[in-house]
């Protein structure tokens, strides 16, 4: 974690083991010490493309479990291959949930979503009345079903961690030549870089009218990032998975020209 009391660059897997300790005090004292579910992204989106502590996620959710609850990974943003290494978040977290959401990039813009579970779950909600309006249309159907046969045959998970490998060797090199870069962080297409005042002097967020100022530029200049965090200085770098190597160094082209004439 790049901020937050526990740094995982001052205290690596420590920081990881810190965080679960405050979940499990959170339970402890702040609930009546029964809780019905966790739900985390492997890596946070919204809130500024943050991977986890090492090692969080494995003894959160026994806290977790030990309470009662189950643990729900949301996939929406990390699901179906867009981390590069994994098809699914929690994979490279280790740990299995009892509930997995997932949406936006299962239909590749078409509105489809998803939640799977494990069998003991299901069976809990067998005898409930449950319904969705457009729930199992046909059409979203087979507009899912045709997104993940291009995800396999045009193999867009290994697109994404070539992609993005490509994408954080030039945004670390930026990195190195402009001190309003603080962190850039994330794996395969799923990727954040903060912004700072001066990485070198502090981290405090990069003031409001110069991130909004380098943002607007990147957007003239043909790119659209996202933008997200704690204090709305992240920008989010989440493109189509079908990303080629030409698209990454003319992203990487505009976000440094943007830097240089905004700063």
């Amino acid at each position: 974690m790049f901020r937050g009391p526990w740094s995982t660059e001052e205290t690596g897997m420590i920081a990881g083991k810190m965080y679960a300790n405050d979940l499990k005090d959170t339970i402890e004292f702040c609930t009546a010490s029964r809780v019905s579910l966790f739900l985390a992204e492997p890596i946070m989106g919204v809130g500024g493309l943050c991977p986890q502590p090492c090692g969080f996620i494995n003894e959160a959710v026994d806290h977790v479990k030990a309470a009662g609850g189950l643990y729900l990974s949301d996939e929406v943003q990390t699901g179906f291959g867009r981390t590069g290494s994994h098809y699914w978040g929690f994979e490279m977290l280790g740990t299995k949930p009892d509930i997995v959401s997932m949406a936006k990039q299962q239909g590749n813009g078409f509105p489809l979503a998803a939640v799977a579970m494990s069998k003991e779950v299901a069976n809990c909600l067998a005898p409930k009345l449950t319904f969705s309006t457009y729930g199992g249309n046909p059409v979203a159907m087979a507009a899912g079903r045709e997104v993940l046969k291009v995800i396999d045959d045009e193999n867009l998970q290994q697109n994404s961690k070539d992609r993005g490998d490509q994408f954080l060797k030039g945004l670390n090199e930026l990195k190195s030549k402009y001190k309003q870069i603080g962190d850039v962080r994330g794996t395969g297409l799923m990727i954040g870089v903060e912004m700072v005042k001066n990485r070198d002097e502090n981290l405090d967020p990069m003031d409001a009218t110069m991130f909004a100022d380098i943002f607007e530029k990147t957007k003239d200049y043909g790119i659209l990032f996202g933008k997200g965090g704690r204090y709305g200085n992240v920008f989010r770098i989440q493109p189509p998975m079908c990303l080629s190597s030409s698209d990454v160094e003319f992203a990487l082209n505009v976000f440094e020209k943007s830097i240089q004439e905004s700063i």
